[in-house]
């Protein structure tokens, strides 16, 4: 069964961004070789200054009991997507992307505001929501270092596989925090007064597991 789960998740690989036959070379594609700290840490530099989040590693257990926090097949393959964005707030999940639900544009990335979804705060969910039970307490109990003690909690996983469509999937989330106020360490006056703790989680060894998993 995992195995083919693992050749789903490869397919899913090769068809981004949106499910379709497309080169992935022309998106980015980059061969990897499990997690590479100083890799990821070229990656992070790269990425406004004024960017607050903490980095996590995604393992192999960790991608799957993820996925398997779906209520059925359909949340479950959302939920195993290499690409996700996720907003909690009050432990709640309140708005949720992954790239197959993404169109490619002309420079050969994914537009993850095709909807203007994120031209609000919380962004409008992309990924229908209706019979998602997941909460912050389920995520923290695959990943417990994720505190979740502010109003907002943000969740961007990625990979260095497809390190430009990552590039441009956080810095989407981003510029959405900067916009609204909540990409800063404390709350500050305005609309919302709250801020929001976010987490980037590479996707590196499960993304290298996948193209072992079909040599």
């Amino acid at each position: 069964m995992k195995k083919q789960r693992i050749l789903l998740l490869f397919g899913l690989l090769l068809s981004l961004p949106s499910c379709n036959t497309l080169a992935p070379i022309l998106f980015g594609f980059r061969e990897i070789n499990g997690y590479n700290a100083e890799q990821c840490e070229k990656f992070y530099k790269k990425l406004p200054k004024d960017f607050e989040f903490t980095p996590l590693v995604c393992n192999e257990t960790q991608f799957w009991q993820v996925s398997e926090l779906g209520a059925d097949s359909v949340q479950k393959k959302d939920l195993s997507q290499p690409l996700k964005i996720m907003y909690f707030h009050g432990g709640s999940l309140v708005s949720f992307h992954i790239n197959c639900y993404c169109p490619p544009t002309l420079g050969f990335n994914l537009n993850w505001n095709y909807k203007h979804q994120f031209d609000e705060f919380p962004p409008a969910t992309t990924v229908p929501l209706e019979g998602y039970t997941l909460t912050l307490k389920d995520i923290q109990g695959v990943f417990p270092e994720i505190k979740g003690e502010k109003d907002y909690t943000v969740l961007v996983f990625w990979t260095n596989m497809l390190h430009k469509i990552s590039r441009s999937e956080i810095k989407t989330v981003y510029k959405n925090l900067k916009r609204f106020g909540m990409a800063v360490p404390e709350p500050v006056e305005g609309p919302h007064h709250s801020s929001a703790e976010i987490y980037l989680i590479n996707n590196d060894i499960m993304m290298t597991k996948s193209l072992e998993e079909v040599k």
